[in-house]
């Protein structure tokens, strides 16, 4: 069968064993099996991406595997973008082995998720992907289209988008740079507003422990609109802007006593601002940047990037606002230099950190 020669020819190009001729064989047999070539984006990634830094370096590699499977990464790098250093290599005569495994069950697996998508199949398939907490994904999407996922976050999306509409469910953070497609808008369905997008780059943060829900363009046009809200309560949004909705109740009727609706408020971001100093998609780029945000916030995300539960032990310290950036520091250099601008004390035990003042 065409799948068995395809996963031999691969198990070559990886371990880098293939003669041109193969290699030939091997275009050919994608230009005739178009689907399958999603295959060989999947393994190039598992080929050269090791063990997350997360793991053991003795991690299973079949579970890593499973992880590529999952996350589905794509080779394609997004101008200027800093990937994580988190991998190590491997002996050669293990990385022959585990290619030649990896293909053939990375066919055997979307075999199935390919059959299982067709129509007439009992029910459409739907993938999960999830970033634990101080980790980070970079996704494939069926459409092309390509997802950076951010820790402690989980996106739902159907193993085969439909012929008019492609669309995904979005817990947590996620950087979407979206494939150009008029006549299958783009749809991210979110607890609090959902956006309608056709091709466009742009940053959605809907954490369900945040009090807000808040997107950003980065390029392109984006439609924002409340989760069951109304048809006319729709908003346009222009690269550099961003629309935030606020969780907590804004006022209460001193009339009714019922509580007003929550409203999508639009912010200007500056223009001239590259999109690596922009502290709403910082994280891409692997730097956390902190604009203005009080004590409070900013431990919602040191816990997610360092995977660990802060606890700060008074009000005052709680509401000290800062500007800092940092790149590749621990949370201790962290912390360290935040306490220069203004004065409080912690103490790290394992995976807690408590705040003083």
């Amino acid at each position: 069968m065409h799948k068995e020669r395809i996963a031999q020819l691969i198990a070559r190009k990886l371990s880098g064993e293939a003669s041109p001729e193969e290699i030939k064989e091997l275009d050919t047999l994608f230009k005739e099996y178009p689907e399958d070539a999603y295959f060989l984006s999947i393994l190039t990634d598992y080929w050269t991406s090791p063990v997350s830094s997360i793991a053991d370096e003795d991690a299973d590699p079949e579970a890593h595997f499973r992880h590529i499977l999952n996350s589905a990464a794509s080779e394609t790098e997004e101008p200027e973008l800093v990937p994580e250093p988190i991998y190590n290599g491997r002996p050669l005569y293990i990385r022959n082995i585990l290619a030649i495994a990896a293909v053939l069950a990375g066919l055997i697996f979307f075999s199935w998720l390919y059959t299982r998508s067709q129509p007439g199949a009992p029910e459409l398939s739907r993938i999960e992907t999830i970033a634990k907490p101080g980790a980070k994904s970079r996704l494939l999407l069926p459409d092309g289209s390509v997802v950076w996922l951010n820790s402690g976050s989980r996106i739902s999306y159907p193993a085969n988008f439909t012929d008019t509409l492609r669309e995904v469910e979005l817990e947590g953070e996620a950087y979407f740079d979206v494939a150009k497609d008029a006549k299958r808008p783009f749809v991210v369905l979110t607890r609090d507003i959902n956006i309608k997008v056709l091709g466009t780059v742009f940053n959605v943060k809907c954490y369900p422990e945040d009090n807000k829900t808040e997107a950003t363009l980065v390029r392109g046009l984006v439609q924002v609109s409340k989760t069951g809200g109304r048809d006319q309560e729709v908003l346009l949004l222009h690269p550099h802007e961003k629309v935030v909705i606020n969780r907590v109740q804004e006022s209460v009727s001193s009339n009714t006593g019922i509580a007003a609706p929550k409203t999508m408020i639009i912010k200007q971001l500056k223009e001239s601002m590259k999109d690596t100093s922009m502290a709403e998609i910082a994280w891409v780029y692997n730097k956390l940047i902190f604009d203005g945000e009080d004590f409070r916030e900013m431990s919602a995300e040191i816990e997610r990037w360092y995977n660990v539960k802060i606890v700060i032990n008074d009000s005052t310290v709680a509401g000290y606002r800062f500007h800092a950036k940092f790149e590749n520091e621990s949370i201790t250099e962290v912390l360290s230099a935040l306490r220069l601008s203004l004065p409080f004390t912690f103490k790290i035990n394992n995976n807690e950190v408590n705040i003083y003042k």
